[in-house]
């Protein structure tokens, strides 16, 4: 029997008439969750536990830790904000409670907490990102921190390198437009950092989509680290069509994914779908082509991409080899403005399940759809 501090909230959902996948819903307490965010896996290495995260009325942000086995028992972990993960160490990097200060890491293995960075005044996490508070990636190895963006003039912002093990911070690069970073350590322990840039954009949109990115659109580059080199990717204008925003490391291949869409409205213009493109900066190869796709994550083991149709907001699984792609099932949300709203599907690390989010009762809930016996193998033998 699990620890007394573990309790039940799953509710089975049946089986998605479109591939049989049997739905759970993992929570079902009146509060806002969600399962963090699909650029990173917030999954233990066996995929038997995942990380979500919780937004009690008036409260901080907690971090609870959900079993997938059995019964799928939730239990809470600690008062924060998730705001990276390791899969491989089983890791997840969440701010203590209220504070900016103190970076603490969580073992889903055994839920033991420690605390892994306290920021000095000198680094300056307060200063940091003018949306949701300051990103922090975590390197592979957790010897590095990169922190940002900080302002630094005009429309030039920077990103801080801060060693873990002596708390010296350095600033690592400085790009115009780099004010929504997405910055993700590559999971391969090469030591390159994955950076969005929008260009032409400015941090103080409120309302208006269109203030995120001018006419070009967003575009990546890739940091190496620890000397700050920058290569730019033929991602976005005038390579590809606009990107949504939307991207990830592909596991340890060094490979990177993202998604392109010109349009809500335009669904089926020529240039939308998911990419794979190098971190060297050659050419983008279009994986799936003229398909509405919005979030974009990848399996630990960089063979499948999970992405979510903005239309319907279903959920389709694809092959990186073949191109193959299938619906899995209907997440039933209704996307809007909060983020916990969209469905950022992601794969767990055994490739066994499928976490999403949805609004379908109301509230933001967390749930897992197990994937049907023979599926992934049907998308790895290609098209029929």
């Amino acid at each position: 029997m699990p620890d007394p501090s573990w309790t039940c909230e799953a509710i089975p959902g049946g089986r998605d008439p479109i591939r049989d996948a049997v739905i759970t819903q993992l929570t079902s307490e009146p509060i806002t969750s969600h399962d963090v965010y699909c650029e990173q896996r917030y999954a233990s290495a066996d995929g038997t536990r995942i990380a979500i995260e919780r937004l009690p009325f008036g409260q901080p942000p907690e971090v609870w830790v959900c079993d997938l086995t059995g019964r799928m028992f939730l239990a809470r972990a600690m008062a924060g904000r998730a705001v990276a993960a390791n899969s491989h160490r089983n890791a997840v990097y969440a701010f203590a409670g209220d504070e900016q200060q103190r970076l603490m890491r969580l073992d889903l293995s055994d839920l033991t907490i420690r605390e892994l960075f306290r920021f000095k005044s000198d680094v300056g996490t307060e200063e940091g990102c003018l949306l949701n508070g300051p990103k922090v990636a975590v390197s592979p190895d957790e010897r590095w921190l990169v922190i940002g963006p900080f302002h630094v003039r005009d429309n030039i912002y920077s990103l801080r390198l801060v060693e873990v093990e002596t708390g010296e911070a350095q600033a690592l690069c400085e790009v115009e437009d780099m004010w929504n970073p997405h910055h993700q350590f590559a999971p391969s322990g090469d030591g390159r950092l994955l950076v969005q840039v929008n260009r032409g954009g400015s941090p103080t949109w409120v309302n208006d989509v269109r203030g995120r990115t001018g006419p070009e659109g967003s575009t990546l580059i890739v940091v190496d680290m620890p000397s700050g080199t920058l290569t730019p990717l033929p991602v976005g204008a005038p390579h590809t069509a606009r990107i949504s925003g939307h991207l990830c490391w592909i596991g340890g291949t060094g490979q990177i994914l993202f998604t392109a869409a010109p349009g809500v409205h335009e669904s089926m213009i020529d240039g939308t779908g998911v990419y794979e493109v190098a971190p060297d900066g050659g050419k983008s190869r279009r994986i799936l082509a003229g398909q509405p796709v919005n979030h974009v994550a990848a399996s630990d083991d960089g063979r499948f991409f999970i992405v979510d149709d903005y239309r319907t907001a279903r959920v389709l699984v694809g092959s990186i080899a073949t191109g193959k792609v299938m619906e899995l099932c209907d997440s039933h949300t209704r996307q809007g403005r909060p983020q916990h709203t969209h469905v950022h599907p992601y794969m767990t690390p055994d490739n066994r399940h499928v976490i999403f989010n949805s609004n379908v009762t109301g509230v933001s809930q967390v749930y897992a759809a197990r994937l049907p016996e023979g599926f992934l193998a049907s998308l790895e033998q290609g098209h029929e």
